[in-house]
């Protein structure tokens, strides 16, 4: 029996949903020798691993596991020695020797499907794993649980914007109240988080957040200013959805600016965070290159602002906007993970003040753009920057949607449209 038909339908058994970048993860073990699924810790990986090595018969091992990382250090050569799949949880910690041993394994072995490998450190951001595996792998990325998987709904909405945008203004997005929709901002989906109540919840995030500063990032580097490191953490989520300026955060933090040039991108590395980078391609010459930074989930980031459902909610909440904007960006970048369109991201500002809060580029140079606004209703200023690419690029602009705590679809014009944020995962 084939991969694909002993997998078929293969449901998270901790969580209870199924994840969409499945498909990616079967086709990549039928063709690559090595499948790295990378992402956040508690996204899912463990669970999704485990899930494939029931089905398929295949040997699990985690690093977690001191036992196993001991043998992994030990004798790196007969750990990865095995028969058909071997799947190794955690693989950074492993050191370098185990990544040699499983360079040289699928050399001498280059058949598909040798390895399954996990990791909560970003592959091509430790160059000891991206060397050692370089041209052998395929890389799965898996998010926390976006609002599709919590539905068993498959999100289509970067599919749909560039191929058949007048097909969104027929659309029928769940109905959700102001309310409804930030209690979804403010959990999240990490699988673990959402099976518990709100006070469980907060101890959970707690709990990630120092795991992550504590132990993912230690195991890169070795940490001097600790604190700093967790205070810079903490502070990111005040700055969400912002472009972020180093000496601004050394001045705020009154931490050394070389400090946190070092520190941000190991956040980063253990998707703690994520940047997007500016976007123009001369469409102004007054366009800002400065990257902009989002938490990956807005549950982590709203329960470090201490922020609830009931609070965003009320108009003209303190960082409603910032956190939609996050929880929107971050759902669209979980389905850049199985979308057939295939884009890569960006923002947009310039020197007036004219801002696009995603801007999705394909290879061929077609632009399709999203703007985030909490309020329910939607006014010719908040269009500006979706008219402004879409009459400076021409046909090359393919269309823009205004995202916003209304109720319905209706057009804004030429290839713009205003929507509920819940079009991400209409069907």
């Amino acid at each position: 029996m084939t991969i694909h038909a002993t997998l078929d339908g293969m449901n998270s058994a901790r969580s209870g949903y199924s994840r969409h970048a499945q498909r990616e993860l079967l086709d990549a073990l039928s063709e690559a020798r090595v499948t790295f699924i990378e992402g956040p810790r508690q996204s899912g990986k463990t669970t999704l691993a485990r899930a494939v090595a029931a089905e398929l018969g295949a040997r699990y091992a985690t690093l977690d596991d001191q036992l196993a990382r001991e043998t992994a250090l030990d004798d790196p050569e007969g750990f990865v020695e095995h028969d058909g799949l071997l799947i190794i949880d955690e693989v950074q910690r492993g050191g370098d020797d185990l990544l040699l041993a499983i360079k040289a394994s699928v050399d001498r072995d280059p058949r598909p499907g040798s390895f399954l490998l996990t990791g909560s450190t970003r592959f091509l951001t430790v160059p000891n794993i991206s060397e050692s595996l370089a041209g052998r792998v395929d890389l799965i990325s898996l998010w926390p649980l976006s609002q599709g998987e919590l539905l068993g709904a498959r999100e289509s909405f970067v599919d749909r914007l560039f191929t058949d945008t007048k097909s969104l203004l027929s659309a029928q997005p769940e109905p959700l109240s102001r309310a409804e929709l930030f209690e979804r901002v403010v959990t999240g989906g990490f699988p673990e988080a959402l099976a518990r109540a709100s006070r469980g919840r907060a101890r959970w995030f707690e709990s990630y957040v120092r795991t992550v500063v504590e132990r993912d990032v230690a195991e890169l580097v070795r940490v001097h200013r600790r604190d700093d490191l967790a205070r810079l953490a903490r502070f990111l989520a005040s700055r969400t959805a912002s472009e972020i300026s180093i000496s601004s955060l050394a001045n705020e933090l009154d931490v050394p600016r070389t400090t946190l040039t070092g520190y941000l991108p190991l956040l980063r590395a253990v998707f703690f965070c994520f940047s997007l980078p500016a976007w123009s391609r001369n469409v102004t010459s007054k366009a800002i290159k400065q990257p902009k930074l989002h938490l990956t989930d807005s549950g982590v980031a709203a329960h470090l602002l201490g922020a609830t459902a009931g609070a965003l909610g009320a108009a003209g909440a303190t960082h409603a906007g910032a956190l939609l904007e996050t929880f929107v960006v971050s759902e669209v970048m979980r389905e850049l993970g199985w979308a057939e369109t295939r884009v890569t991201p960006h923002h947009f500002r310039d020197r007036d003040g004219i801002e696009v809060d995603l801007v999705l580029e394909t290879a061929d140079g077609r632009i399709a753009a999203v703007e985030v606004k909490a309020a329910r209703s939607v006014g010719s200023r908040d269009l500006r920057g979706l008219r402004l690419l879409r009459d400076r690029l021409g046909e090359r602009f393919v269309g823009g949607v205004v995202l916003c705590a209304c109720d319905d679809v209706r057009s804004a014009g030429d290839r713009l449209c205003v929507a509920p944020v819940s079009l991400l995962w209409a069907p």
